[in-house]
């Protein structure tokens, strides 16, 4: 089961909540690992974008409510779906030398 906490990387944090009231839906929160463009706009970079980028192709999440960037919300209707997605999860700890708080 997906606990909440945070999962420290080496350049980001990720941050997970459940959300008290939808059943099996979580809201992951990408805090760190940002660089600023030749644009001047905030961007995602190193390993949080490899993995961000990852997770918005394979679980397609909605945006967080308050809409903010690097917040997204995910909603599993089946088991087997969470179930997936805590493999993929643990997978990317161990690929990311991640460490769960």
């Amino acid at each position: 089961m997906i606990e909440e906490g945070k999962i420290r990387f080496r350049t980001f944090t990720i941050e997970i909540r459940k959300r008290p009231m939808v059943p099996d839906s979580f809201l992951l929160i990408f805090l760190g690992g940002q660089d600023v463009d030749s644009s001047g706009w905030e961007t995602a970079a190193g390993d949080r974008k490899k993995l961000e980028a990852d997770f918005k192709f394979m679980w397609n999440p909605l945006d967080a409510p308050s809409n903010k960037k690097g917040e997204y919300v995910v909603k599993f209707s089946t088991e087997e779906r969470l179930t997936k997605f805590e493999t993929w999860l643990g997978n990317q700890i161990e690929q990311y030398g991640g460490i769960t708080e």
